[in-house]
């Protein structure tokens, strides 16, 4: 490689020349660690992790083996709160003469379907139900327990424990769907942006500290062991990303692309409804640029997930809106939910939802302030926990300032920066980052973009010795925070867990 104190190159000049063999290797290296890395971290942690994905398998097993949305007999569905109950669609009286409500996840039903097609032929072959446990019994074995006649003593027993082993169907049939969703387009994500570096990165320290970052700094990684709507958001977004690049600044103006730009963007505002600004924005600039191509295939193919949300949500509800929009009602109430008493982050939902109740239990919310600067660079904050983010800053500045490949993203950057830090500081149902998750997960869709913004600020400190040892603190610090949340994606981050312990941050338990 190329050593970094050699003279700093144009930065508004092309690349054109092919990966040296330097890359190459460490390129392929990294992405096989990282790719085997999330493999095995996916293979050995929980199929079902907590409320948010049981919520969303339970759908899956309904569908499968109950042919409904319904989720009142799925055998997980009492480990979710995760759920609404609601009247029956199509309404039903019961003997009581009361409306026969049932549970639904709350989550949008577009994922779980797609995801219940997928194993609808293994599940007709196969046979076995997804909620099938095979049994082994246990054998007989020693043990100590405490000596009554010595104290201070023990003595061995032979006993046999009473719990059998269980050895539960669904993580075969579940697990290669987490592969598919989350390794696979994990292992693309990297190789295409290693591409986009190739025509990006002008110098080795850039090239390789961004791919570093991609695969060993962000949130993704952990996340995607586990079933969610963040990594596949933002995988999707990256790869209409990857497309829009090669249309806006290399003039591969192909049908094709701007087909999958639209389906692609469409798909991402399926999974994180802010992210339908990224579907006008990146629409508008397709338009306003190319208005045949576009409107002859990127439109028609942005709407198709928009559309099979929508009729997934009705054959779900008997209506087309998101049962999130009963977040604060009797909905959420059911007999036995954590929304009627919540604790931790979730109380800080409480004042906005239920001023009342708040009132009563002496629950004051956080000011507007307050919760943007969590957001932001306090215990959840995306440029605190993951501070490559804050070399990427500088990157965005630099092409903002002056027009260069990258820059109508870098606008876009900006704009869905502001729009989401907008909508989730007011938003009066998303008041609680997010709840026991690693990070501020609402965002996560936007890691894409913001490490498209690094090369450029990476480029122009190689020849700074001192900016390199900041940048490499702040990976440092990135893939601390990620080897944090390795363990458990839904639990609290280092920064709020060490606030708390040291009383600087007091919630209710």
């Amino acid at each position: 490689m190329s050593t970094v104190d050699a003279p700093e190159p144009r930065l508004d000049a092309p690349v054109t020349e092919p990966r040296s063999e330097a890359r190459r290797v460490l390129g392929t290296l990294l992405i096989a660690t990282a790719t085997a890395l999330a493999l095995g971290v996916l293979l050995r942690a929980p199929t079902m992790m907590g409320a948010n994905d049981i919520s969303r398998w339970c759908t899956v097993w309904s569908l499968l083996e109950r042919g409904t949305y319904v989720i009142d007999e799925c055998p997980w569905h009492a480990e979710t709160q995760d759920k609404v109950e609601i009247p029956a669609t199509p309404p039903q009286v019961g003997e009581d003469g009361q409306p026969v409500k049932h549970y639904y996840s709350s989550k949008p039903a577009l994922l779980p379907t797609l995801i219940a097609g997928l194993l609808y032929p293994a599940r007709q072959i196969v046979g076995v139900p997804l909620d099938r446990v095979t049994l082994q019994p246990r054998e007989p074995r020693w043990s100590q327990v405490p000596d009554p006649d010595r104290p201070g003593g023990v003595k061995g027993v032979l006993t046999t424990p009473d719990q059998p082993v269980k050895w539960p169907v669904s993580s075969y049939y579940f697990k290669p769907v987490l592969i598919l969703l989350n390794i696979v387009p994990f292992w693309g994500f990297l190789v295409l942006f290693g591409r986009i570096l190739d025509r990006r990165a002008r110098t080795d320290w850039a090239w390789s500290y961004s791919l570093f970052a991609a695969a060993f700094g962000t949130y993704l990684l952990p996340y995607s062991q586990t079933l969610n709507n963040h990594t596949i958001a933002a995988f999707a977004a990256f790869f209409a990303l990857y497309q829009f690049l090669r249309i806006w600044d290399e003039g591969a103006v192909e049908g094709w692309r701007f087909a999958l730009v639209g389906l692609l963007a469409g798909f991402t505002a399926t999974n994180e409804l802010p992210a339908l600004a990224f579907l006008g924005l990146v629409g508008l600039a397709l338009v306003a640029r190319f208005p045949k191509r576009s409107l002859a295939w990127f439109a028609p193919f942005a709407v198709l997930p928009l559309l099979a949300l929508g009729a997934c949500q009705y054959a779900a509800f008997g209506e087309f809106k998101l049962a999130y929009e009963e977040f604060g009602t009797d909905a959420y109430k059911f007999e036995g939910s954590l929304w009627k008493t919540p604790l931790e982050l979730d109380a800080l939902n409480l004042p906005w939802t239920d001023p009342e109740e708040a009132a009563r239990r002496g629950i004051v919310g956080e000011s507007y302030a307050t919760y943007l600067f969590h957001m932001t660079l306090g215990h959840h904050g995306f440029w605190s926990s993951t501070p490559v983010f804050l070399v990427a800053v500088f990157g965005l500045v630099g092409l903002l300032w002056r027009r260069r490949p990258t820059t109508a993203v870098a606008w876009m950057t900006l704009g869905l920066t502001v729009i989401l830090l907008g909508f989730y500081t007011w938003n009066p149902k998303a008041r609680n980052y997010g709840g026991s998750a690693q990070g501020l997960r609402w965002l996560f869709w936007l890691i894409p973009f913001w490490l498209l913004m690094l090369p450029p600020a990476l480029d122009a400190i190689a020849g700074r010795p001192w900016l390199r040892r900041l940048a490499t603190l702040a990976l440092f610090v990135s893939v601390m925070s990620v080897g944090y949340a390795m363990r458990g994606p839904w639990s609290n981050p280092w920064f709020q867990d060490m606030l708390e312990h040291l009383g600087m941050y007091s919630l209710r338990r």
